[in-house]
């Protein structure tokens, strides 16, 4: 980090407050763009810490957000959705806007590619969008990245509304990662969960009314025409969670102006925690492109929001 300034940020969103984790380049190199960043389950933007100062390195300003109730944000609202989390991002990207007046870039890894895609189809002053995995609701495949068994998957209709219904019986039940989601499959290297069984501000679990949210909202703006960005869909080719053909099914219903795949051969869920500096070069050479062709149309220096 000895070419980047590291500074944290608290700024109001979904009634509290939540902490940004800022990466920028030294004072001599002009930032390009700006990345937000939105993480994992569970987790945080330190948590990918050597892949965002990276992208400071190499001249892009980092926003990392640590959502609601997340990371070093305040754990005051118990109860919240994956939109609130999106509404984060779409807080941050003011943010950002507001302090920097550069092309922003919305990022996120795993479930935070979901959030990802969302802000692009809500926000019109993104210019481009780099989601890691993107989760359809509405895909009776999507029950396939639990380890539930597969006949459950044709049950998808009734599993939501039942998932529903006991989320508003039993909203506080805490869900532990291991109960939907099979730790080999997100990632194989046991060194990755030693890591994060020592990290204190990761959650340990999430709420039912959070997963209901998680599984059952249906972010109709990403296949309707609403993203009015480049997007740029990254997966591994290896992922043991997110499969190829689920990723290509996603990618085929995606609408965007224009969208490509990027791919990874890792064999690893959570390459970009385990590969910075790969996806870092790579992903960077593409966002530089994307900022020096002005590939992007969305007015970034517009503070507006639909909605």
């Amino acid at each position: 980090m000895a070419n980047t300034i590291y500074s944290e940020q608290e700024i109001e969103s979904t009634r509290t407050r939540i902490v940004l984790s800022i990466w920028e380049p030294k004072e001599s190199k002009e930032p390009k763009a700006v990345i937000v960043f939105t993480p994992a389950t569970m987790v945080h933007p330190l948590m990918y810490q050597p892949l965002l100062s990276g992208f400071a390195e190499r001249g892009l300003v980092v926003v990392g957000v640590h959502p609601v109730g997340h990371g070093k944000s305040p754990r005051d609202v118990k109860r919240y959705t994956i939109k609130d989390i999106v509404q984060n991002g779409r807080d941050a990207v003011t943010y950002a806007i507001e302090r920097y007046s550069l092309p922003i870039i919305v990022m996120g890894a795993s479930q935070g590619g979901l959030v990802t895609a969302a802000i692009a189809a809500e926000d019109e002053r993104v210019a481009a969008a780099f989601p890691n995995c993107v989760i359809l609701a509405e895909l009776p495949e999507s029950a396939g990245l639990s380890h539930f068994p597969k006949w459950m998957w044709r049950m998808h209709r009734p599993m939501k509304a039942l998932f529903r219904f006991f989320a508003l019986l039993f909203p506080d039940i805490k869900i532990p990662l291991r109960f939907y989601l099979e730790y080999k499959r997100v990632c194989p290297n046991r060194d990755f969960w030693r890591m994060a069984s020592k990290d204190s501000i990761s959650l340990r679990h999430y709420s039912l009314y959070f997963l209901s949210s998680l599984f059952t909202t249906h972010f109709t703006g990403l296949t309707d025409g609403s993203i009015r960005c480049p997007l740029y869909l990254v997966a591994d080719s290896g992922d043991g969670l997110f499969t190829q053909s689920y990723v290509k099914n996603v990618f085929e219903r995606l609408q965007a102006p224009h969208k490509e795949m990027i791919t990874f051969h890792f064999n690893d869920h959570m390459f970009m925690v385990n590969h910075p500096e790969a996806v870092c070069e790579k992903l960077t050479d593409t966002i530089i492109s994307v900022i020096g062709n002005k590939l992007y149309t969305a007015p970034y220096t517009v503070p507006q929001v639909k909605g």
